[in-house]
């Protein structure tokens, strides 16, 4: 009996995650620090569906999967989400190190264990690219500036951003590794707020994004640079740019203070403005009180008892889901709901490699193979299929090494992934 996601308010696995995506819903996910989840979760009154935490990259470049959080988090029922922070040093630009394979031993080493522990995770890597505060920021890694990265009409800056988050997403894949969601994620306002600092200039395309994340909060009157707010005003101009981007949205972190107006109007407001952007399917609450700059702030549900109430007014809809279900299927002949491509497998490959896909009916399907230019290597079908789970292999022939593209076209949607032959 093999166990495969599968309800019926879920749609198929896109990409090559194993996290189901609603069709209806919004995961419930918080950053709960070191408290325990179920401490959470009880004063929540829901379980969480997803835990964020945070990871910097280690200065030994010894691998450092957190395994055992991990388990703890699959253990109380929910999807581990690592915030992977490549803190790395470097003069005059940091990413450089990570580029220039400075960091491909640990990187490797790490994807092996996360390949080893088998189970689905979200990863995302190198959030909020399009500030200042981190060493893998755009602003800290060239900038506004052209002639020293690239292409000479693009921004160096968000160009070695792309640069390092693909070569580490290449590295997993060269590795094999299918257990991960990969989360692309920049914050609502960009430091410096520049032309060239914009959000979509460092997206580093559709075959690097399972997910796009956005990152946002209401500091209210605690800064001095600071004002209130509202959900809208903060995620709106985010939600319109990417909606059409075709990934599924969270939000990586979220949160309100009370200085400046009613948190638990801001709550209430905000969990009503998720169920009107129906694109974002996660929204991770930041669950903490901490100091930022040099005035503490309190970001937690129960920083105030109207706080709380409305937090747990709002989440009690069975709109926002407390668990990823599974559910044990004996019949693996079942048509599927949805329309899927699979990552191909084995991947890398030398010279056969097995392509497989889902219909949900019958109609004419279109799979075809492209070299890394856009140029057509092979059609490996082009033909009416019925519906159901399909398994076609495609085989090098004289091809070179290097990274080709796989598109499955039907029904008006299309899918398209990377592979890698390694001769």
């Amino acid at each position: 009996m093999k166990k495969v996601l599968l309800l019926s308010v879920l749609i198929s696995l896109q990409l090559f995650s194993q996290v189901p995506i609603p069709e209806t819903g919004c995961y419930h996910a918080a950053f709960i620090n070191t408290d325990a989840q179920s401490s959470f979760e009880l004063l929540a009154g829901k379980n969480i569906a997803i835990e964020m935490f945070f990871t910097g990259w280690p200065a030994n470049k010894l691998p450092d999967f957190p395994l055992t959080k991990c388990n703890l988090i699959d253990a109380n029922g929910a999807i581990p989400h690592i915030t992977w922070m490549p803190q790395v040093p470097g003069s005059p630009f940091p990413l450089t190190s990570i580029i220039n394979g400075s960091y491909d031993n640990y990187i490797l080493l790490y994807a092996n264990q996360v390949k080893n522990w088998g189970k689905p995770l979200f990863i995302r890597l190198g959030h909020e690219f399009n500030g200042d505060w981190y060493t893998y920021g755009g602003a800290n890694n060239g900038g506004g500036t052209l002639n020293g990265f690239g292409d000479s009409t693009k921004a160096d800056g968000p160009e070695r951003f792309i640069a390092a988050y693909q070569h580490v997403h290449d590295l997993f894949e060269a590795n094999s590794v299918d257990n991960v969601v990969w989360v692309w994620c920049p914050n609502n306002g960009s430091a410096p707020n520049e032309t060239w600092n914009v959000p979509e200039a460092y997206y580093p395309g559709d075959a690097y994004v399972d997910w796009i994340g956005f990152d946002g909060y209401n500091f209210g009157t605690t800064q001095t640079w600071s004002g209130w707010i509202s959900f809208f005003d903060i995620y709106n101009p985010l939600y319109q740019k990417f909606k059409n981007y075709g990934k599924p949205i969270m939000l990586g972190e979220f949160a309100s203070v009370e200085q400046g107006g009613s948190k638990s109007q801001w709550i209430a407001q905000a969990y009503s403005w998720l169920q009107f952007y129906t694109q974002i399917k996660a929204a991770t609450w930041f669950n903490i009180a901490k100091v930022e700059g040099t005035v503490f702030t309190d970001w937690r549900i129960n920083s105030s008892a109207s706080a709380l109430a409305a937090y747990q007014t709002a989440i009690a809809n069975p709109y926002f889901l407390g668990s990823i279900p599974a559910t044990d299927v004996e019949n693996e002949n079942v048509v599927p709901k949805y329309f899927s491509l699979e990552q191909n497998y084995p991947n890398p490959f030398n010279p056969t490699t097995k392509i497989k896909f889902a219909l949900p009916k019958s109609g004419e399907t279109k799979l075809v193979v492209y070299n890394i230019f856009g140029a057509k290597v092979q059609i490996l079908v082009q033909s009416y299929l019925s519906a159901g789970i399909h398994e076609v292999n495609f085989t090098s022939d004289n091809l070179s090494s290097g990274v080709y593209l796989y598109s499955l076209e039907f029904d008006g949607k299309k899918e398209m992934k990377k592979m890698i032959l390694q001769k």
